[in-house]
């Protein structure tokens, strides 16, 4: 038996930003546009939600609030995962730090909180501490295969399976994460070194 998981990523506007076209989105349009991708999600079969790759906290708050309402039109509940998206300095695109994105998921009580994309895992550290000491959730960890690099106009991830997957052993024993995983720049080869470790 294998569980599959529905991902939902972001829409590619920041609702919270009051850039004329990056803003041009209200938490209503939102709410609704998010509904019926988690209404087919779910009727689909998947057994949990991925609300991944988030820079905006408005925005994930638009993809819950669809979530649970998507679970209503559907008859089936199901567990939503918010992965929050950080930049080396540990903010979102639009500055919410880890604490502020913690407190609002929090509040919406959704069942698994964590991080993926952006940065590898080692950028990851203090900002994945935080959520294992303070979270009432389970956490998760899903970073790229490092920090992106710009070569030449094409993108390259510069960490090697082991220490990938060593670092998010790391994370597992040492810190208390529950799942791991993952991101942009992964290939089989980091899956396999990380299920190993």
């Amino acid at each position: 038996p294998r569980f599959v998981a529905g991902s939902m990523g972001p829409s590619g506007l920041l609702p919270s930003s009051e850039d004329p076209d990056l803003g041009r989105v209200g938490l209503p349009e939102l709410v609704e546009a998010f509904r019926d991708q988690a209404r087919g999600l779910i009727e689909g079969g998947a057994d949990v939600l991925i609300l991944e790759t988030c820079q905006d906290i408005l925005e994930m708050k638009a993809q819950v609030l669809a979530s649970r309402e998507a679970m209503k039109l559907a008859g089936r509940d199901v567990p939503l995962q918010c992965s929050i998206t950080l930049d080396p300095t540990g903010r979102m695109l639009l500055g919410t730090d880890v604490r502020g994105a913690l407190a609002t998921l929090e509040a919406l009580h959704v069942d698994i909180i964590g991080l993926n994309c952006s940065t590898g895992p080692d950028l990851m550290r203090d900002s994945v501490r935080y959520l294992c000491e303070n979270a009432s959730t389970p956490i998760h960890c899903i970073p790229n295969a490092g920090l992106p690099i710009n070569d030449g106009g094409r993108t390259l991830y510069p960490m090697r399976p082991e220490p990938f997957a060593e670092t998010l052993r790391e994370f597992v024993l040492d810190l208390g994460v529950n799942a791991v995983g993952g991101c942009c720049g992964t290939t089989p080869e980091h899956i396999r070194a990380l299920v190993a470790a």
